[in-house]
């Protein structure tokens, strides 16, 4: 994506072979700007995928990498860092410094990985430590770049900004999942999307809601997702994310009450809003490897919303 200025986005996919349903997934954005002579990585990916990305950086004709940008530790989105710094040992990273202590530190990131993810954890691989010294100061300022906290996917979530007059804004998980058919998953190029909420537990729906409203605050014209592509409707998508967070809370509200002293199977519940929300109405054309993932996300994101509704009501 070449968006003028000397300044060239490319997105990354990093698929995982023996996991199912994972390509077309995690990624990694590659920013060349060429002005500065400065080139940027949003997110790494698992430790399991560095090959993969650093094959793509080299097939790019990339020899140096400056500035690695985390939007959260989650291990898909930072498992690879130490091994990615054995090879670009001048770039620097900038993270979130609640979230900076698992990498220098990663064995509690890992063990909480492992318990929660189980064989994906496993299939992402283990990350290495990361030295302080490769860390910016959290009140750095970068020409172009501007970080922006918006927890609710995790309470150490970055977004971050580029601004050449026309502002591009990587998402991470903060606007949720995007998935467009004939691009994320086959089909029809015809425009049909799914809109994922990323509500895994430590979901708070308050800090969800005000993330979205400060992306909405800075005017993007595109918004890359980390899962997984882009849009330049920036606006619609944004305002459709939060319907979603709030249908989503009044859908799992009422099943609960109409559930009200029974053990709800959070399975259940995943099945009841996929019947019911609009914008996972092509979640039966997925196929099935990529059903198999988004259902495992879904319960994620549903098992959030069930801890978050314990402590409210």
């Amino acid at each position: 994506m070449n968006i003028g200025e000397g300044v060239n986005i490319i997105l990354i996919d990093l698929p995982i072979d023996n996991l199912q349903g994972f390509h077309h997934f995690l990624s990694s954005w590659l920013i060349v700007d060429k002005t500065l002579d400065r080139v940027s990585l949003v997110d790494v990916g698992p430790a399991s995928t560095v090959p993969v990305l650093m094959k793509n950086i080299e097939e790019l004709g990339i020899s140096k990498l400056d500035l690695i940008l985390l939007t959260h530790v989650h291990l898909d989105h930072s498992g690879g860092l130490g091994q990615l710094l054995e090879a670009f040992s001048s770039a620097k990273v900038l993270v979130h410094p609640k979230g900076k202590r698992h990498l220098v530190n990663p064995d509690r990131l890992w063990e909480s990985s492992v318990d929660v993810l189980g064989d994906v954890a496993l299939a992402y691989g283990r990350p290495i430590p990361v030295k302080e010294s490769c860390f910016l100061p959290e009140d750095i300022r970068l020409d172009r770049m501007t970080k922006i906290e918006t927890p609710g996917h995790a309470s150490h979530h970055y977004s971050f900004l580029y601004d050449l007059g026309s502002k591009i804004l990587f998402a991470g998980e903060a606007a949720g999942t995007y998935y467009k058919r004939g691009f994320a998953y086959p089909g029809l190029s015809d425009g049909t999307f799914i809109l994922r909420l990323a509500t895994p537990p430590k979901f708070y729906l308050d800090s969800a809601l005000s993330s979205i409203k400060k992306l909405k605050a800075v005017g993007a014209g595109i918004m890359c997702y980390a899962h997984f592509g882009y849009t330049d409707e920036v606006n619609k998508f944004l305002d459709l994310e939060e319907r979603q967070l709030l249908h989503w809370n009044d859908l799992i509200l009422d099943y609960l009450s109409d559930h009200q002293g029974l053990s709800v199977d959070p399975e259940d519940v995943a099945y009841y809003l996929i019947e019911r929300d609009p914008l996972l109405s092509d979640f039966s054309h997925l196929p099935e490897d990529i059903k198999v993932r988004e259902m495992g996300n879904i319960l994620s994101s549903v098992n959030g919303f069930l801890d978050y509704l314990s402590k409210t009501i």
